[in-house]
This record gives C-alpha cells, sequence and structure tokens, in this order.
C-alpha cells in the first residue's frame, strides 16, 4: 500500500525489520492518536513528511498489536470525491482501504491507498469522501507542454498529467535534525491539486531545469489520501447519526468489534426479551442478532423517525428501521439511546407494533 520512504529520500530510516520497528515505536509514543472503530492510527510528522502507523485491539490478549505503518506528505491538497467501488486487496490488513473513486462531472477515475479510513463509520459506492492528497511517483517526466490534465487509474497505479502550480524543496527532519531534501510539486488535475513528491534526484540532468511553475509534468504514480481530516482529523465522531451508520454498515455487513468504541462501558441492548448489559455482554448480543437477521434477509437498514407511540419515546427520535429492502415492509425497530458524549447506553431492537414511526 502508500509506503513511499524513497519519495523522501528515508530509504535508510526503515531499511531493516528492526529500524522499521523502531519507528513504529516512536510513532506510537510520541505521534498523535487517531482513534479509529476497529483500532487507532498513530501520524508522526517528520518535517513536510509523515509516517502513520496502524493498530488494533486484539480481542483475545486484550492488547494492542502492531499492523504496520504508510507514509504521506503534509499539504494542503484536498479532493472532494466520489467513491467507485472498493478494491482493497484481499491480503490488506482491517485497517487499510483501497478506493477507486472519480470527481462529479469528470471521466477521470484515480486509485488512492487510503489512510485512516477507519475513521468513517462507512465507506460505500456512491458516497463523497473528502482527503488530503498526495502522489508518489514511479516514474515522472518534466515538459514545457504536454496534452492537458488527465488522472487515469491502472490496475496498480495512476497516470498522472498536469501543470505545475509550486515546486519547492521539502526537509525531512527527525526532532531538530535535518535528514533530507526532497522535491515538494503542487500539480493541478482535473480532479483537485495534488502534492508531487520525489527525490531530487529522481529526474534527469536535462529535465531539472523543468522543475519548475508553469511546466507539465507526468507520472506514473501511487497516491495516498488522509481521510482524517476536517471534523474527523482527531478520529471518530461521536453523535447519533454517525452511530446509526455505523449500526447500518453493521447489520449489512457484519464486524461486530467496529461498535465497540460507540457504546458505554455500562450500556444495555435489548432484542425482544433478551436483554444484555455491560460492553461486552451487548456487543456478544448484537453480534447474534445481526447474524440471525442476515439470515432472514432482514438485515437492510432505513433511517426513520419516531412519530408517536403512547411515550414509549419522544417524537423526532432517530432511529433504523430493520426489513427486507422493500419500501414499507419493516420488521424491526433499532432505536438508540445515547449520552453528552455520544456514545449509546441504551439500544433498544424490538418488534413492538405500539411504536409509530417513518423513514426519513
Amino acid at each position: 500500500m502508500a509506503i513511499r520512504f524513497d519519495s523522501f529520500s528515508l530509504n535508510d530510516l526503515a531499511a531493516k525489520p528492526d529500524d522499521a520497528f523502531r519507528l513504529c515505536s516512536l510513532a506510537m509514543t510520541g505521534g498523535q492518536r487517531v482513534q479509529g472503530y476497529s483500532g487507532d492510527y498513530f501520524r508522526m510528522y517528520l518535517g513536510d513528511a509523515m509516517v502513520v502507523v496502524r493498530t488494533m485491539l486484539d480481542s483475545e490478549t486484550g492488547e494492542e498489536s502492531l499492523l504496520g505503518m504508510d507514509t504521506h506528505a503534509v499539504s494542503d491538497c484536498v479532493w472532494e470525491c466520489r467513491v467507485v467501488k472498493d478494491v482493497t486487496p484481499a491480503d490488506a490488513d482491517p485497517m487499510q482501504r483501497r478506493l477507486l473513486v472519480t470527481k462529479d462531472g469528470r471521466e477521470d477515475t484515480a486509485l488512492v491507498d487510503v489512510l485512516c479510513g477507519d475513521v468513517l463509520p462507512e465507506i460505500v459506492p456512491g458516497m463523497t469522501l473528502q482527503m488530503n492528497m498526495a502522489a508518489f511517483p514511479k516514474r515522472i517526466v518534466y515538459s514545457e507542454s504536454g496534452k492537458g490534465s488527465v488522472v487515469e487509474a491502472t490496475d496498480d497505479a495512476v497516470l498522472l498529467e498536469g501543470v505545475v502550480k509550486d515546486a519547492k524543496v521539502g526537509e525531512s527532519y527527525m526532532g531538530l535534525e535535518l535528514m533530507t531534501r526532497f522535491a515538494r510539486i503542487t500539480v493541478e488535475t482535473p480532479m483537485g491539486d495534488i502534492e508531487l513528491c520525489h527525490a531530487l534526484d529522481a529526474v534527469s540532468e536535462d529535465q531539472k531545469d523543468l522543475v519548475k511553475n508553469g511546466s507539465v509534468v507526468s507520472a506514473y504514480c501511487q497516491l495516498s489520501g488522509d481521510a482524517a481530516i476536517g471534523q474527523y482529523a482527531a478520529g471518530i465522531l461521536y453523535n447519533v447519526d454517525q452511530d446509526l451508520t455505523l449500526l447500518s454498515a453493521f447489520f449489512r455487513d457484519g464486524g461486530v468489534q467496529r461498535l465497540r468504541p460507540i457504546f458505554r462501558s455500562d450500556c444495555v441492548v435489548t432484542f425482544l426479551e433478551n436483554r444484555q448489559e455491560g460492553n461486552e455482554m451487548c456487543l456478544s448480543l448484537l453480534e447474534e442478532v445481526s447474524k440471525d437477521l442476515r439470515e432472514a434477509g432482514l438485515y437492510h437498514a432505513t433511517p426513520g423517525r419516531i412519530t408517536g407511540g403512547e411515550n414509549l419515546a419522544i417524537p423526532g427520535q432517530k432511529c433504523l428501521l430493520l426489513g427486507n429492502g422493500n419500501e414499507g415492509e419493516y420488521a424491526f425497530l433499532c432505536l438508540p439511546e445515547v449520552d453528552s458524549l455520544g456514545r449509546i447506553r441504551y439500544l433498544r431492537i424490538t418488534n413492538d407494533a405500539r411504536y409509530e414511526f417513518e423513514p426519513i
């Protein structure tokens, strides 16, 4: 995935397994923690470069497991794109995502290795996604002119061509110690500006004078997009809308461990007459319920709200309507109650006919 130390001339930083482990440990102790649903990411800034370490809680041991790390660039280049499909490799870990994305009104497509993707309650085709973008070229050519701006996904990379808007020298640091210098090139593309990073010696001698504003750069690249920006900069959000989106994804796809952060330690979950208390018991019940609902074809979740029902719930309260996917055919009501921090303290899954509701 997006681990390209060569683009920052930092090959020696993680050349050996022991070096890579020390770098991950340093990021986990001194980096910025970004909370995800399945685990945590740790960002460590190295001047104009950064590493992002992925960790995940081991449900059997209760300890944090190190999954791996990625590289990214410090930049202000943000894309707002639409997800076409998830193309994550089968051997990727649960905290990694690779997406094919496009921009509304354009035919261009891009393959993006998504960093910190687990801060989002779900990633599904058709949704809009904002990411801080960087590009790491495998091959690169500068020229005085070109065919125009292009972004085109291939099997495992992206063909990118665009006008150089800004060319500068980036620097990587460990603490106050300067480690390397590299090229930071802001490129204008049909999908938005992107920060292109490469070693200073990656360009042939006869092209070095063309590494400047106004030139055209053509590159065969690996793209990296950080999803933990804006409201997600510190990680997952706690509110009823995010909770319902996550629950909807859970009923559809499973993955009960992703629910752990949104439930209080003293939470209560009821399904019909079955009542469980405490995080572990509640998650166990939900796992069984979701399995039964998927087997019965009742895993389609429609956002809804309460309109009445003998004072059983507050009118206007948001909920999920679980059914077979046919409009108006709902078998269960999933109704969360959250605390002031947005964590679920009580989740009721019921078919009580006294509840009145409507889809929204």
